[in-house]
């Protein structure tokens, strides 16, 4: 009930917002109008008040409950009529009109042309609502039939107020001040049009000024009817009064028998829990009980001092029955065990007691002692475990007072305390070693486990009721990992195991509804009632959103400002930093899981909790999607709507059918008039758009609009979007399509706070009108399109707009002056001022007041770079004068032309707390105060810049681009700024030659000293900075960093090392040509021992010695290195250095066959090579050795024990060097290699004999036996000593290979070589000149081959065996390719070659058909033979003019593709298939239709981009609602 009384009393604070200024009384002071509000005003206080006096009360009365939630609808309808006036009031300010207006203020004749207007209006409405004839007043027609205001409160009827729909005001309205006016209709009309004479005076026809004065096209605005809103009010008010009356009548009995409690009472009175273990065995947590024990008892919380260990997790997770085996199990590690349980009353005085009462007493204990002393007598010489089970509150000074006994302690190890918590907060306070333990959810396999025992207890589960498993399965995936949700569950399913019920109950999730204490879903919502409203609120809205929806800080913010439950009693505060502090407050209480990454931290609700938010929400909140369109329960009171379209609902035409009749059928259920939010989730939701605009053409209270995955425009589902007045919050996140439009009615929307475009993907038209929308807070648009937010016009009128990511000054001659910046009092988010060099003035610079935005984040300051005209003097006044407040975080300084740094900036220093500073193209002779700086003056001579005794404090990131000046930026020591450096990028600096990571004349140890200065450096990026004498040693840590340095100094021209795609560490380094072996002094490689991959390019030999310290090395890329790749500090390469890597790719390598064989010698775990482009290897072969190698999967450790044996090794080496000495040409193979890639070695060769001594594994790469994959690329010698003739020799190893690529390799002049590949499954053959197929047959009908690929091959399919052999001694019943892919259309579409894949072939795609202009009938009767065929491509075939005939009769075909078809005019006259589900038509621009005969029933996705007609797009446009897929952009 507490929360009844807190909701209706946030609602009425709601309603009465808008009256909270004056501003609306003051417009609206008309007779009848101005006092209906100020007597609406007066009630909703009363309510208030009433309401505040209940605040914080147990209240037990369910139809006290049931009347404030009337109570709460009547206050929304009046928050709405409220809101509505307020609307038409920001109109009459915008456009110079003044529909309700202060009468007093007004002429006689004035008062009575707005009176009789209005008047005339409510009787010509009254007429209509009477009778059919024509329309009384011709321009209530006006803007297209729009009549009216948007009342949102009720109908002039007796209906309930709270319900009643938002429309046009021209319902029959006969009451204006108290009395029938349909007498005077025509009295009241003619005298408008008389005293009026000379202008217009109905409010549809007024001009506005902005029309005037810019004479361009506007959205028509909405007509506002005095008369109807005075009554619509005056109707709340009447239901007001009673109904306040007997809710306080009822809250005064109620409150004389109640006394103010705290709201969390429940907690406080939970079972108590004790050590006593409940679960006897305990599943999942085995692993982690190990540690926490071992941690106690000899590990890192086993010291000296008092160590406290927190287990943070949400209820239900299982942390008391952990703590309860740990208790266990340590209570023989302790002499004292203290169980104690804390709960909310978490009060020193009380758990100290609780505590000693548990202690054993000793002999001579003192009387009258305190608790505290007699604690420190009884555990003298003992060491204590307490555990403090369920903790809510952490108050530092009854924390301390509670743990000052337990500190004190003789023993030789201190006392351990256990804390259960569900917050993190509260683990992060009272932990002592800087980290807390979360209790994680289990896995599936775990959750089973314990289902299991829960249904069947000692009985083998499943072993009676098998038909339950599946169904059970499912089930415990509902649960989430969660022990106590499994318990709940069990409990419920285990007196009646049928598969009805445990079906219904899947499906219905029955077990969210239980109340008992032991329950999951109590257990967590005491969480959530222990938070206070406002959170509550926040937290129940998020139930809105799919499970694990990730949210950003900003979405979120947003999100809760377009709702209005943010709201700061502190003036100081800005809204988004309360909404922020909520949201942390959320983190910190569990209901929110903070994930870190790279573009920033993600919040999502995990697990149960996101069911615990649908559930205490589910008043006014209603999430939808498939599996409860159908049951779920709809109340009158729900506002706020999600509806989630899944990749399911669309899978089949009817499921997508189903669905959509289930959606249409919404409206006859829900109210959408009552609708606040609307959100639609899915990437295909937009083809239910016709069923959308059907459903909520009647929802214009809508107040948050977010469209996720749209494919339209916003009015084709919102048909009515010009009528919403209420509109606060609209997001938009959409596919790339160009014909998307924004509603044009959206800058009338005055109302709006937050417009979220980043991710539109539409037109965005023109934003000129933008600063219509003087309640605009956030105004998000993409990155690559912040040209929208410098041409708003006049930007200024939007005073709280809190970021403005572009201005650019004198756009056009007015509305873009500086001084609009002045205006903007709000900003807090980031601001860029460009085009600087067209302000003339210093007084301009004053009219920004940039000094007073203390709330800015960024700072962007551009002077354009490609200006004819640069007044240095004049630019360095304007820069002297734009100090920023002293708050500033971030700032940007690019194109200033003149020759000092702003003294704000350098030698007055007031940006001290700025965290990063970027400079670019700036010609000044002095920094900010950065360290000791040095430039060269116009004499060319080197000077000493800015000296100051400030610095930047917290400085993080540092970017010097384009000083064209700066020569050194010496390191002279330690210093703050180096010690807080994060970001460090210098680049296009052409005079630089020292920084201070290094000096030209240090040595590595020196650099690596200097580095020290930079504890926190963690990016580094030096570019095009030549003349740079020195660099540091990179790294200069072994923790993760990022550095990139290019065409910088004299060691090399590019290194970068960052984590790779992998997330692994990479380096990647290109040297110069001349470099010696100093070249590998800049790396420190005793601190790449984590480095995972390593690309060198045009570098010196690279030394062993060096390459051995990369323990942790997987892949080796070596590129245009000369012949000696590795250097081995005068040791032969019989030396054996074992290295761990795993991948060596080597490209453009100088090198011959003997160097490479012998390097690959060091690699024992090497399984995949890359050759490209080395010219010098002429054979290739495979080194079997009587030695072989130790197996790849030995550990490093190993490798390393073996290498120190010694002897065994020199042996092989021996073999190794004998193995090459055959020729320099010759590379040699190692045995293990699981996959090959060769390319670009246009003279290499395929040995055909065996170079073993014992030739058991025949010639070729026979002896490679784990050999997987081989690709051959422009190799075209690579098969030359094999021919048809030679069928006994084979090339490749028989048993392994899987995957064979061949690219313009010849030699072959059939496939007979292979034809032993019995475990070939894919196989591509592409430019191999005349080869033949035959031998590929064997493959098809006796081996494994799945997949072919044949192009540029002509003679590949001419003559194959399927020509020749008869039907019978090749079933197509033993074919199992799948996917044939070919540029071969005419020697595919053969019946015999057809007739043998029938039965097998899903995929046929042909691509590149450049002759072919029509298929023959031979082709299409071969192509019918197909009936497996699921999937057809047809890809760039720019001469065919048709598809095939008959592409009916394809019985099987699902998938029908059409890409680049520009002759193609017509699809298939007699059809497609019935089978059809998906037809892709792209770029065929002749294509004008469809079928005539319409497209097959089955179809379930119709895409037709690219290069389309616009017929066709129309044509698709009007099957959107029919087929479940549509994508036309």
């Amino acid at each position: 009930m507490v929360f009844a009384v807190d909701a209706a009393l946030w609602v009425v604070g709601k309603a009465l917002a808008p009256v909270t200024d004056g501003l609306l009384e003051s417009w609206a002071a008309s007779t009848k109008l101005g006092r209906n509000i100020n007597a609406l005003k007066m009630q909703l206080l009363y309510a208030q008040g009433m309401l505040n006096n209940a605040q914080g009360r147990e209240i037990r009365n369910p139809a006290l409950k049931e009347l404030l939630q009337k109570l709460r609808e009547l206050a929304y309808g009046a928050d709405d009529a409220l809101d509505e006036l307020d609307y038409f009031r920001i109109q009459d300010e915008l456009d110079g009109t003044y529909h309700a207006a202060d009468l007093d203020a007004q002429s006689c004749v004035d008062r009575l042309v707005i009176n009789a207007r209005h008047t005339a209006k409510a009787a010509g409405n009254k007429l209509k609502c009477s009778s059919s004839s024509t329309r009384a007043y011709p321009d209530d027609q006006e803007d297209g039939g729009t009549r009216g205001c948007l009342s949102v409160v009720g109908s002039c009827g007796g209906r309930d107020i709270s319900s009643s729909p938002l429309r046009p005001t021209t319902q029959g309205v006969q009451e204006v001040d108290g009395g029938c006016m349909p007498k005077v209709f025509s009295c009241t009309r003619n005298a408008a049009q008389t005293i009026g004479s000379g202008r217009r005076f109905l409010c549809s026809a007024w001009p506005s000024k902005v029309l005037q004065e810019n004479n361009t096209m506007q959205t028509p605005k909405l007509k506002f009817d005095r008369v109807v809103v005075s009554k619509k009010i005056l109707e709340i008010i009447e239901q007001l009064k009673p109904l306040c009356a007997m809710v306080s009548t009822i809250l005064n009995l109620e409150l004389l028998g109640s006394t103010h409690i705290p709201t969390a009472q429940d907690i406080t009175n939970r079972p108590k829990t004790t050590p006593n273990i409940i679960e006897p065995a305990l599943h999942g947590r085995n692993d982690l009980k190990k540690n926490i024990i071992d941690g106690i008892t000899h590990g890192k919380y086993c010291t000296n001092e008092l160590t406290v260990v927190p287990l943070v997790g949400p209820g239900g997770i299982g942390k008391t029955t952990l703590t309860q085996h740990i208790f266990r199990e340590l209570e023989g590690s302790f002499q004292v065990s203290v169980w104690v349980c804390v709960s909310l009353d978490f009060n020193a005085e009380r758990l100290t007691q609780e505590i000693v009462k548990k202690i054993p007493k000793v002999n001579d204990e003192k009387d009258n002692a305190t608790n505290h002393e007699v604690i420190a007598q009884r555990l003298k010489s003992k060491r204590l475990l307490l555990v403090l089970d369920d903790v809510w509150r952490y108050h530092e000074d009854e924390w301390k007072k509670l743990l000052a006994p337990l500190n004190q302690t003789g023993g030789e190890k201190g006392n351990v305390v256990i804390v259960t918590t569900r917050i993190p907060k509260v683990a992060s306070m009272v932990t002592t070693t800087n980290s807390s333990i979360d209790v994680e959810r289990l896995t599936h396999e775990d959750t089973m486990s314990f289902f299991e025992v829960c249904v069947f207890g000692d009985q083998q589960p499943w072993k009676d009721h098998p038909e339950l498993r599946d169904v059970g399965s499912k089930i415990v995936k509902k649960l989430k990992g969660f022990p106590l949700a499994a318990k709940t569950v069990g409990r419920l399913l285990r007196n009646q195991l049928t598969l009805d019920h445990w079906t219904r109950v899947a499906e219905s999730k029955e077990w969210e509804l239980h109340t008992n204490d032991n329950d999951i879903m109590p257990a967590l919502k005491l969480s959530y009632n222990y938070l206070p409203f406002h959170l509550q609120q926040c937290f129940s809205y998020c139930g809105l959103f799919p499970e694990d929806y990730e949210f950003t800080s900003k979405g979120l913010v947003h999100f809760w400002i377009g709702l209005g439950i943010i709201r700061s009693l502190d003036r100081a505060r800005r809204t988004e930093d309360v909404a922020l502090c909520y949201l942390n407050d959320l983190v910190n209480h569990g209901f929110f899981r903070k994930n870190e990454k790279e573009n920033g931290p993600h919040y999502v609700i995990h697990d149960l909790l996101h069911n615990l938010a649908v559930m205490v929400s589910s008043y006014e909140c209603l999430s939808i999607y498939s599996s409860n369109v159908q049951t779920i329960q709809l109340p009158a009171s729900v506002r706020h709507l999600s509806i989630i379209v899944d990749n399911t609902d669309v899978k089949d035409i009817t499921t997508f059918r189903e669905y959509n009749s289930y959606l249409s059928a919404l409206g006859k259920r829900l109210k959408v008039q009552n609708l606040r939010t609307l959100i639609l989730f899915g990437a295909y939701h937009g083809n239910f758009a016709k069923t959308f605009s059907g459903l909520f053409s009647e929802a214009t209270a809508l107040r948050s609009i977010f469209l996720s995955g749209a494919s339209y425009s916003i009015d084709d589902v919102l048909l009515n979007f010009s009528k919403l007045v209420h509109l606060r919050y609209l997001r938009i996140k959409s596919a790339h399509n160009k014909d998307m439009c924004l509603p044009s009615a959206l800058f009338r929307s005055y109302h709006l706070e937050v417009i979220d475009l980043e991710k539109w993907g539409g037109s965005f038209g023109s934003t000129s009108q933008i600063s219509s929308l003087i309640k605009l807070r956030h105004f998000v648009v993409p990155q690559y399109n912040l040209e929208l937010y410098s041409s708003i016009f006049e930007v200024g009128k939007i005073k709280v707009l809190e970021e403005l990511r572009r201005f650019e000054v004198r756009k056009e001659a007015k509305g873009f002056e500086l001084s609009q910046l002045g205006e903007l009092t709000e900003l807090g988010g980031s601001l860029g001022i460009y085009n600087l060099e067209n302000v003339q003035k210093k007084e301009e610079v004053d009219e920004l007041k940039l000094m007073n935005k203390n709330h800015l984040h960024k700072l962007i300051l551009e002077w354009s770079f490609d200006r004819r005209i640069r007044d240095a003097e004049q630019e360095k006044n304007v820069i002297e004068s734009l100090v920023p407040h002293s708050n500033l975080q971030d700032l940007c300084i690019r194109g200033h032309g003149g020759d000092i740094c702003p003294s704000w900036l350098g030698r007055y220093l007031s940006v001290q707390n700025l965290e990063s500073l970027s400079l670019c193209n700036v010609s000044w002779n002095t920094l900010p105060p950065l360290g000791e700086l040095r430039f060269i003056d116009d004499r060319d001579e080197e000077c000493k810049g800015l000296v100051s005794s400030q610095s930047f404090l917290i400085l993080k990131r540092l970017e010097l681009v384009e000083i064209p000046r700066l020569a050194k930026w010496v390191g002279n020591g330690k210093c703050h700024l180096f010690s807080v450096l994060e970001v460090v990028i210098i680049q296009d600096c052409p005079e630089l030659v020292e920084l201070p990571f290094s000096h030209r004349s240090c040595h590595q140890a020196k650099h690596e000293e200097n580095m020290i200065w930079f504890p926190k450096l963690r990016e580094l990026k030096i570019i095009h900075c030549p003349k740079l004498a020195s660099l540091p040693v990179i790294p200069w840590t072994e923790d993760p960093r990022s550095v990139k340095i290019e065409q910088s100094g004299s060691v090399f021209e590019k290194l970068v090392y960052s984590k790779n795609d992998k997330s692994e560490l990479s380096l990647e380094i290109e040297g110069k040509d001349g470099q010696q072996i100093v070249f590998w002094n800049v790396l420190a490689f005793h601190n790449l021992a984590n480095l995972k991959e390593l690309k060198v390019e045009k570098c010196p030999p690279l030394p062993l010695i060096h390459l051995q310290k990369l323990k942790s090395l997987k892949s080796l890329t070596i590129t245009g290195m000369s012949n000696s790749l590795l250097l081995f500090g005068g040791e032969s390469y019989n030396t054996e250095f074992l290295l761990p890597v795993e991948q060596i790719e080597i490209m453009e390598c100088r090198a011959d066959g003997k160097e490479l064989t012998q390097l690959l010698t060091h690699f024992p775990k090497l399984t995949e090579l890359v050759v490209r482009s080395c010219e010098k290897i002429t054979e290739i072969g495979v080194l079997e050795l009587q030695t072989e190698m130790a197996a790849a999967s030995s550990p490093v450790n190993e490798i390393e024990t073996e290498h120190a044996q010694g002897g065994h090794h020199q042996t092989r080496g021996e073999e190794v060097e004998e193995a090459v000495a055959g020729g320099e040409g010759l590379l040699l193979l190692p045995r293990q290699l699981e996959e090959l890639k060769i390319s670009g070695c246009r003279e290499l060769r395929l040995l055909s004999d065996s170079l073993g001594k014992d030739n058991t594994h025949g010639g070729g790469l026979q002896s490679l036996c784990s050999l997987r994959s081989l690709e051959i690329y422009d190799c075209p010698r690579f098969l030359s000593s094999y021919s048809s003739s030679t069928l006994s020799c084979f090339p490749f190893p028989v048993s392994s290979l899987q995957d064979l690529c061949l690219l313009g390799v010849e030699g072959m002049e059939t496939l007979a070589p292979l034809s032993n590949l019995i475990s070939l499954t894919s196989l591509t053959v592409r430019r191999c000149g005349d080869l033949r197929g035959e031998g590929l047959w064997p493959l098809v009908a006796g081996g494994r081959l799945t997949r072919l690929g044949i192009f540029g091959t002509r003679k590949f399919f001419t003559g194959s065996e399927p020509s020749r052999l008869h039907d019978q001694q090749i079933p197509s019943s033993s074919s199992k390719l799948e996917h044939l892919t070919t540029d071969d259309l005419t020697g595919v579409l053969t019946a015999p070659i057809c007739r043998l894949l029938s039965s097998s072939l899903t995929r046929l795609t042909f691509l590149n058909i450049q002759e072919v202009e029509r298929f023959t009938e031979e082709h299409e009767e071969a192509l019918h033979l197909l009936n497996s065929l699921q999937k057809l491509v047809f890809w760039n075939c720019r001469k065919l003019q048709r598809l095939p005939a008959g592409l009916a009769q394809l019985a099987s075909l699902k998938i029908l593709r059409i890409w680049k078809f520009p002759a193609i005019r017509l699809l298939p006259k007699d059809g497609l298939p019935s089978s059809l589900q998906e037809l892709d038509i792209k770029d065929c621009p002749a294509i004008k239709s469809l079928p005539k005969d319409g497209l097959p029933s089955s179809l379930r996705k119709l895409e037709v981009c690219g290069g389309i007609s616009e017929e066709l797009k129309r044509q698709c446009c009007k099957l959107k609602g029919t087929i479940p897929i549509i994508i036309d952009y």
